[in-house]
């Protein structure tokens, strides 16, 4: 052909063989363990070429903001990379703009060769490797992609995001694995686990299910399972009992590599019936308690951020360049805000809506703490009302909890660590009663216990604790002990 090209463009055989010389063959690439080959052929390359060691799985985390583990798939020929990261991957890797076309064809080579082999993913053949052919006629399901848009950064998570990479598909023989985050409110567990579901969604190519529990509100497990049996194609809406669309739904999950997010649980009772059996599967819980009675999770409990993190999670939501010159006032806003990550949005909105106001206004205002709940409100964002979900559920747990709602204003009111004979004398209670009262308390985190027998209140809980918490008059009494000790 003139020019010396090919078909549709591309060089001749010989050209191909030259081009791709360093990363080859290429063109007899079609199954992702091939692709997986060239990538890892690119990355020791590119060490060779810049005199350095290989970029490791971290470095290229960070460079792409990807996580390190489903980087390692892709090297690893466990995951198919969707064009675009696959792209980015390979330029990142040094790859010619040759290279980059004839890799591309690759990329694509494989993906049509594993849309056209029975028995992909268990969607063209029967689950788990049956005879090929047997069902071909078998209508195709649906992938369901359900989770909600991330947050595109997460400063001050990193830790929680490397241990969050444990969510992969389980051997065979294994059940679903289970990972359950808990933490106060505001404190970012929602977002923390969508973004991770992001990030690790192309480990389970059958989709994404994603369901609000609404905590203390309580949506019934039998609603949600109606709608994950939709979204996964069963052909009516069904009728039939709780435990049998519990049947139903795991049988239609044998066979799946799908990832499972409920946000916001209540207690291991709402989530069961919503745990598959299917090795294939995980299931990412949030829980503004710790789902201890759930058998076989691994928990991760989230506290507020670091402090040099909270300054960039405002600096995120203000926008670039608003902190800038007023380094101070940005940290007394984060201190402020006790480092949560919710009231660190709200603030950092208030400021973004504020274009003209500086930095020190919005931090001169949540310097008074009469006024700092109020403060820490936006469009729908409401800190205040984060905090009032954890009494809610505390009232929603009958005598106990009522009697714990009672007292909370009062044990706000002292300042510093608790103890359990510190909050009997406050309240005139008996040491063995005040304890069950200080646990339930730390159970809807309202309180904090990081000893056995000490507790103490996030700066925020308090203020709420001595502000809202309260409607029978102790409220009042309790603000009026805190101003004369000083209680901010």
């Amino acid at each position: 052909m003139p020019g010396g090209t090919g078909a549709a463009g591309q060089p001749p055989d010989g050209e191909q063989r030259d081009a791709a010389a360093g990363i080859g063959p290429v063109d007899s690439v079609d199954t992702t363990e091939a692709l997986a080959a060239l990538l890892r052929q690119l990355r020791r390359r590119a060490a060779r070429r810049n005199g350095r060691a290989q970029l490791t799985y971290r470095q290229l985390s960070a460079r792409t903001g990807w996580a390190h583990g489903v980087i390692g798939d892709y090297f690893a020929g466990k995951t198919l990379p969707p064009t675009d990261r696959f792209d980015t991957l390979v330029q990142l890797l040094g790859a010619t703009s040759l290279e980059l076309r004839l890799l591309a064809t690759a990329r694509d080579r494989v993906e049509e060769a594993r849309r056209s082999r029975p028995g992909v993913h268990g969607r063209a053949g029967p689950p788990d490797g049956g005879p090929p052919g047997t069902d071909d006629a078998r209508p195709v399901p649906p992938v369901p992609r359900q989770l909600p848009a991330g947050i595109p950064e997460l400063p001050g998570r990193e830790g929680e995001l490397a241990a969050l990479d444990v969510l992969r598909p389980a051997p065979r023989g294994a059940g679903p694995l289970v990972v359950a985050l808990d933490g106060p409110g505001g404190v970012g567990k929602s977002a923390l686990a969508v973004h991770a579901a992001h990030r690790l969604g192309e480990r389970f190519p059958d989709g994404q299910l994603y369901a609000d529990l609404r905590g203390e509100r309580r949506v019934s497990p039998a609603v949600v399972l109606r709608r994950f049996l939709c979204a996964l194609g069963a052909p009516t809406l069904y009728a039939g009992s709780a435990s049998d669309a519990a049947a139903a739904y795991r049988t239609l999950l044998t066979g799946r590599r799908m990832l499972i997010v409920l946000d916001n649980a209540v207690d291991a009772t709402q989530v069961r019936p919503l745990l598959p059996a299917a090795h294939g599967c995980a299931v990412l819980v949030t829980s503004r308690g710790v789902l201890a009675a759930l058998n076989g999770a691994v928990h991760l409990h989230l506290a507020p951020l670091p402090p040099p993190a909270s300054v960039a999670v405002l600096g995120l939501w203000a926008g670039r360049g608003r902190l800038t010159g007023e380094r101070g006032a940005a940290e007394a806003i984060a201190r402020h805000c006790g480092h949560l990550p919710l009231a660190l949005r709200i603030a950092g909105a208030r400021l973004a809506a504020r274009p003209r106001w500086p930095v020190r206004e919005l931090a001169d205002r949540l310097a008074d703490p009469a006024r700092r709940l109020a403060e820490l409100s936006f469009a729908d964002l409401d800190m205040r009302a984060a905090l009032e979900a954890g009494h809610r559920e505390l009232l929603a747990r009958g005598a106990s909890g009522r009697a714990a709602a009672r007292v909370l204003p009062l044990l706000a009111a002292e300042q510093g660590e608790l103890t359990v004979a510190d909050a009997a004398a406050t309240t005139g209670g008996a040491p063995p009663a005040t304890e069950v009262i200080l646990e339930q308390l730390v159970d809807v985190q309202l309180l904090e216990s990081r000893a056995p027998g000490r507790y103490r209140f996030h700066p925020l809980t308090r203020l709420f604790a001595l502000r809202s918490a309260n409607r029978n008059g102790e409220g009042a009494r309790a603000v009026a002990t805190a101003k004369r000790r000083g209680a901010d």
